[in-house]
This record gives C-alpha cells, structure tokens and sequence, in this order.
C-alpha cells in the first residue's frame, strides 16, 4: 500500500503550508475572529494540500538540513505575509475613510470596542464589511486565490531567495492608502467641515444659540443623510479601489517573481 505522503512529499507541504500561513495571517478577514480558528486550520490544510496536487512538489530528503530547512520555512512566510499586506493596504483606506467621517460627524466620542476589529468607531466596522461583502460579490476573491496558484509558478518553493524590490514597491504604494481613503471620504468630509463653519457663524453672530446641544446632533443628522443618500457612491468607488487592488495584488507577485 502506497503511503498518503511520503517524506519528500512531508518536507514539500511544510513549505507550500508556510506560505498559505503567512497568506493567512497578512489577509485581514483570514485572520480575524469572524473565521473560527477550527475553519482557518482547515482551510490551510486544504489549500496546501491543493497547491501540492497541482505543482506535483516533492523534495529529497537528505538534500535539506535543519537551518537549511528552517530558512525555506521563514522565507515562505514572509512571501504570505507580504502579499497578505497588499490586501490590508486596500482595507486600511476604507478603514482611514470611516475615520475621517467619524471625526467630522462627532462620532470619535462613541468608539466600541470589537474583539475582531479592536477598537473602531461605528462607521469603521461598517465601511469594512462592506468592503467585505464587495470583496466576494464581485469575484475579487477569485483573483487572490488564482493569485496564490500563480505565485508557486512564479515564485517557486525550494529557494532561498527572492526579489527585495517588493518591499520598495509596498512603501512606493503605502501612500495610496491616504489617496484612496481621502478620495472616498471627501464628498462627506466637504459637506459635514461646510455645517461646522455654518455653526462658527451662527456661533459668533448669534451667542445666544448653545451651538455645542444643536450642533452635534445636527452634525450627526447630516452625516447619517449624506451616508444614506451617497451610499451608491461609496459602492461605486469601492469596486473601482477593489479593481485597483487586483491590479495591485498580480503586480506584486510579478515583482517578486523576477
């Protein structure tokens, strides 16, 4: 009876595995509490196992010693976690966004504490399921899995080495995250600063008016009927940002697979 793995098999997944790890723990839903631990685990162990069927990966051996091995190991994880960081540039815009109309609309002061998120505000949490549920709808998860098969062909297990140049590249593109969050924020940002100088006025010409009792409820009023009204284009914007980052994400591995 042939055995399930054999030890060239064995040393291989502990590679491919590595990978999916750091995968795992660079993606920003994969490594949150809205997975269950027992759910994460499994689909490690179905992914690397799928990546093993595909490639055919096998390794002697005896051609590997225990710091050979333990390098490979590091290497493979430090792959995952970085493709898993191009992902998280993309969420924190959405995330950053969230603040900025948080701020404006006086809701900094009713910040909850999430045990999957840690400490956001109201808009934060609800601007990243969006991203979330946008993330699946339109396919884009499609990309990152497709996006984890080509970087064993481009980026094959085994080697001790990779191109550094994608760790120019992430710091070239961190400043996106301001960019892309600012450019979704702005139509609210705009409207809400606009109802905060109307109140300075009203505050200076009329000091009767306790401006500090109507102004936050006003200011929260106008953010929630912004939101409400520009919902369509915060979606809009989102699959566009979500496009970019497939772009993003299939460059990255391009880069590292020089």
């Amino acid at each position: 009876m042939n055995p399930l793995i054999t030890p060239d098999m064995a040393v291989a997944l502990g590679l491919v595995m590595s990978r999916v790890v750091g995968i795992f723990l660079g993606f920003p839903l994969l490594n949150t509490a809205l997975i269950p631990l027992n759910i994460r685990i499994m689909l490690v162990i179905a992914f690397s196992f799928f990546f093993m069927s595909i490639f055919d990966l096998k390794f002697p051996v005896e051609n590997f010693s225990l710091l050979h091995y333990t390098l490979l190991v590091l290497r493979e994880l430090l792959i995952g976690f970085l493709l898993g960081l191009v992902v998280n540039i993309f969420i924190a815009a959405f995330s950053y966004a969230a603040e900025l109309i948080s701020y404006f609309m006086g809701f900094t002061i009713v910040n909850v504490f999430d045990p999957t998120f840690g400490q956001i505000s109201v808009l934060d949490r609800f601007f990243i399921l969006l991203f979330y549920l946008l993330f699946f709808v339109t396919g884009a998860y499609k990309m990152v899995i497709g996006g984890m098969v080509m970087s064993f062909k481009l980026i094959p297990v085994g080697q001790t080495s990779f191109n550094v140049d994608i760790f120019v590249y992430l710091l070239k593109e961190a400043p996106l995250l301001f960019y892309l969050a600012f450019k979704m924020a702005f139509p609210f940002v705009l409207i809400l600063f606009m109802v905060n100088v109307a109140l300075a006025l009203i505050n200076r010409l009329i000091p009767q008016i306790n401006v500090f009792i109507v102004g936050l409820p006003l200011q929260i009023f106008v953010g929630l009927a912004t939101l409400a009204v520009g919902t369509s284009l915060v979606i809009y914007f989102s699959v566009s940002v979500i496009n970019h980052f497939a772009e993003n994400y299939i460059k990255a591995i391009g880069i590292m697979g020089k």
